[in-house]
């Protein structure tokens, strides 16, 4: 250690695993006949600092836990329009899980250049925002209200993004860039997913279909058909088989709902 810097240092005597400060002064000092330095017993113990910060890890595991658990609950209270019973919507927590197991099983089998473990990353926080926005249905939805409703869940992805955890921010933000695979994968499959819960739980949604869009023909459905796929396929056209799978899917629905097929 050089004796001609000007700082201050920390001097240190070993001694059968105990360390002394010797002195905590001005290097030029040392050398001042008046001066005089002194001795205080230190203790270094590894195991102290790793107990501590252990100590540290499981508060902040504990308070992570509780914070997950209010969202949780918080987003079960969150609405969707397609219904699991009469009077009974699905909420986004169904969804989101309904979400993860069709789009890893589709994925491993059909699209298996994805990562099946992020696929099913993207699709549990995929509509966390909403849980302070709500939930915002978008079928035969109007361009000036698509765009407000992508400005809004814009602003609650960033409120969202200062409150989570790290790792559940930085995979919210990574969804919402569609940057990747399967970030855009799992955006596609979320589309299918109500005209699955449609011809799933056909009486209730047929019911609704007529009292909240007053669609009570099959015919009145379809004339909204041109518009939407064209939509979908500027959206997404790297999912070429996911487009036939949605077709099916659809027909099944509108089958079930209305008691024949789609032209």
């Amino acid at each position: 250690m050089s004796e001609a810097k000007e700082s201050t240092k920390y001097f240190f005597s070993r001694t059968n695993g105990r360390a002394s400060l010797l002195a905590i002064a001005p290097l030029s000092l040392r050398a001042h006949s008046s001066f005089t330095f002194f001795s205080l017993p230190y203790t270094i113990n590894p195991m102290t600092s790793a107990s501590n910060k252990m100590s540290d890890d499981a508060q902040q595991a504990h308070d992570y836990l509780l914070q997950l658990g209010k969202l949780t609950v918080d987003f079960a209270h969150v609405e969707r329009v397609p219904l699991y019973g009469s009077d009974r919507p699905e909420s986004d927590v169904e969804h989101s899980f309904h979400l993860a197991i069709s789009a890893i099983e589709i994925a491993a089998n059909y699209h298996p250049e994805l990562d099946v473990g992020l696929v099913a990353q993207f699709s549990l926080v995929h509509d966390l925002p909403e849980v302070h926005v709500g939930d915002v249905p978008t079928f035969d939805i109007s361009e000036e209200d698509r765009a407000k409703k992508e400005a809004d869940e814009k602003a609650a992805t960033e409120q969202l993004l200062r409150e989570l955890p790290p790792h559940l921010a930085g995979l919210l933000e990574r969804y919402e860039e569609q940057t990747e695979p399967e970030a855009r994968f799992v955006r596609f499959i979320d589309k299918l997913l109500p005209a699955v819960i449609h011809a799933t739980v056909s009486e209730p949604n047929k019911k609704m279909f007529k009292e909240k869009y007053n669609m009570h023909t099959l015919e009145q459905i379809e004339k909204g058909d041109p518009a939407r796929v064209a939509y979908l396929k500027k959206m997404f056209p790297e999912f070429d088989f996911i487009h036939i799978v949605r077709g099916l899917v659809v027909q099944s629905s509108r089958e079930r709902i209305y008691g024949h097929k789609s032209n």
